[in-house]
């Protein structure tokens, strides 16, 4: 209980770290929570694409004799891994930002550490104590971002949704593009003889370009990936702190042990 008072005494002392280290938490949440979506929005659009090719043709082997369905699934697949990638890089970004920001203001808070040593501290107490302090300032700024995407939360997946259908246009190869652009009977009569003697719920246009439906859905449809960004960054924060304030904190001791 006493180290949970330590902890709230120092982020109201050091207000201004603590608000940095927040809004950088912040940025991390929302950033990394909009590359989660997106790769849940574009692993739909995949899994819907398959599906529908399964229901074209289950026995001959389509995507070898259309190359425009062999383009469509290689961006597709492409994409789910782009967004993967994208998260990773925010990731460990996220990471090295810790570490430096907890280098700066471990050696500016230098002195008050020599004394809780002075005082009987051991290293992993105050290293504990340390990686509490960032860890209740991640949680904080989660609460934040959390209230701020739920105000707003219709015009972010919105905007997230229109992103992500501009993103996948922007991949297409000139050819799929006049595709996309041009609905005229003429443009597709060569594509559409996949539809002979096929009874579907889409069209060629739908089947190419379709990213699902994602209208009336709330933050609470991505339940799991705000769980999965939460408990990760919540891990990664804490042991990038204790690890670093452990390293500086016996690297302290040691000293006070030679000057003694």
């Amino acid at each position: 209980m006493r180290v949970i008072q330590r902890v709230f005494a120092s982020l109201h002392y050091h207000w201004r770290y603590t608000t940095f280290f927040s809004v950088c938490a912040v940025l991390f949440l929302v950033s990394s929570l909009s590359a989660l979506i997106a790769q849940a929005i574009q692993g739909q659009a995949l899994s819907l694409f398959e599906q529908r090719i399964d229901i074209i043709d289950r026995k001959s082997q389509i995507l070898t004799r259309w190359s425009v369905l062999r383009q469509i699934l290689h961006i597709r697949q492409a994409m789910v891994s782009d967004t993967q990638n994208i998260y990773s890089l925010l990731f460990w970004g996220f990471a090295g930002l810790i570490l430096v920001l907890s280098v700066l203001t471990l050696i500016q808070r230098k002195h008050e550490f020599s004394i809780y040593q002075l005082a009987g501290k051991n290293t992993a107490n105050i290293s504990f104590q340390f990686a509490l302090e960032n860890l209740f300032s991640f949680l904080i700024a989660f609460f934040i971002a959390t209230i701020i995407l739920l105000c707003i939360q219709s015009w972010y997946l919105d905007g997230l949704v229109q992103l992500n259908q501009y993103w996948f246009s922007q991949k297409l190869p000139s050819g799929l593009k006049t595709l996309l652009e041009n609905t005229s009977d003429q443009t597709w009569r060569q594509f559409n003889q996949l539809f002979q003697h096929q009874f579907t719920t889409f069209n060629g246009h739908l089947l190419l370009f379709d990213q699902g439906n994602h209208g009336g859905q709330s933050l609470a449809d991505y339940d799991r990936s705000l769980w999965t960004l939460t408990w990760q960054g919540s891990a990664l924060v804490f042991l990038v702190s204790y690890l670093s304030a452990s390293i500086y904190n016996w690297w302290i001791s040691r000293r006070l042990l030679h000057s003694s």
